[in-house]
């Protein structure tokens, strides 16, 4: 009948296939629906697996998982706070040594500074009336004011005032000395530069400035006009091929010379076997296929009348760059005194 309940499957079946399907069968209720194989123990665990709820059983002592404790926690929190704290304090307490310029001794002033007092001097210079007037900010050194008041009745000094200024620079001479150099422009549009001492009071090298000779360069070779004297001149020297009147290659080398403000080149000798000829050698050599043109300080001796075909010889070499002295040998730029070989 419809509202009967189906009859139950034996349980002990009589043949082995009725046996297989014993196994798979799944019961029903009692609405004829299968009813599920699962206990209700399988499924709170199962909701308690997929919930993570701390309510699980305790895990045996051997399984059990260690945690960190908050004593733990507040330890590592106050070393880390103690490290930042000295960071802070190091960094703040800091000072660098005192060759470096920092802390409260000043080592070397800035260049800024030195810049304008530069600047100043070159103006006070420039405006001067005369040679004379400039001896306290020049380079002092033997005879100075015996060549101010000379240069001054050779070649008269003109005031002038600067424009504008160049940017100072330093520049590395011979060995470790260096010298301050200073650009500017004039009302005259005039472009030169100043070379200052590197120490304190920073003096203005007026030699080199003027190119200073003991006498005038455009007379070394005249027989009549010249000079009789041997002198030290601030020139441009090169290597030269030319040879007449006295000098002869296999004995002589020529050397052409040359000065800033005259458009004459002059020839000179100087003996090959000599040791000027040595140290001029090296400075002179031709160098990547072109002839150097050096700025030395010579010592020079004039053309003699008494000779026929006499050009000027050279003496000795006093000075690689016109910022050196030139008087008894080759000198360190502050004037000490003290020779270089």
């Amino acid at each position: 009948m419809p509202g009967e309940l189906p009859e139950q499957r034996p349980t002990s079946p009589e043949k082995p296939k009725d046996e297989e399907r014993q196994r798979n069968y799944t019961p029903q209720n009692e609405l004829g629906l299968p009813v599920s194989k699962f206990t209700e123990r399988d499924i709170k665990e199962a909701v308690e697996d997929a919930t993570g709820s701390w309510e699980k059983p305790n895990l045996k002592p051997s399984e059990d998982v260690g945690r960190v404790s908050s004593r733990s926690v507040q330890l590592v929190g106050i070393v880390f706070v103690v490290l930042v704290v000295l960071v802070i304090v190091i960094a703040f307490s800091f000072k660098a040594p005192k060759e470096q310029g920092q802390g409260k001794i000043q080592v070397v002033r800035g260049i800024d500074d030195i810049e304008l007092e530069l600047q100043k001097k070159i103006t006070d210079f420039l405006a001067a009336e005369d040679w004379n007037s400039v001896a306290h900010l020049v380079r002092s050194g033997d005879r100075i004011q015996e060549k101010l008041s000379q240069y001054q009745q050779r070649s008269p000094k003109v005031p002038a005032i600067v424009k504008s200024y160049r940017p100072l620079d330093v520049i590395m001479v011979r060995g470790d000395q260096f010298l301050y150099m200073l650009g500017y422009k004039d009302d005259n549009e005039k472009m030169a530069s100043v070379y200052f001492t590197p120490e304190e009071p920073h003096h203005i090298i007026w030699e080199a400035f003027v190119a200073y000779g003991d006498g005038p360069y455009d007379a070394l070779d005249s027989p009549t006009e010249g000079p009789e004297e041997i002198g030290s001149y601030r020139v441009y020297a090169e290597a030269d091929g030319y040879y007449e009147g006295n000098y002869e290659k296999e004995v002589w080398q020529s050397i052409r010379l040359s000065y800033p403000s005259s458009d004459k080149q002059i020839g000179a000798y100087v003996k090959r076997d000599s040791t000027q000829a040595e140290k001029l050698k090296p400075l002179l050599e031709i160098r990547e296929g072109k002839v150097p043109k050096v700025p030395l300080v010579l010592s020079i001796r004039p053309s003699d009348p008494s000779v026929p075909g006499s050009s000027p010889e050279i003496i000795n070499l006093l000075g690689v760059g016109w910022h050196e002295t030139g008087n008894d040998g080759l000198k360190v730029p502050n004037g000490s005194g003290s020779k270089e070989e």
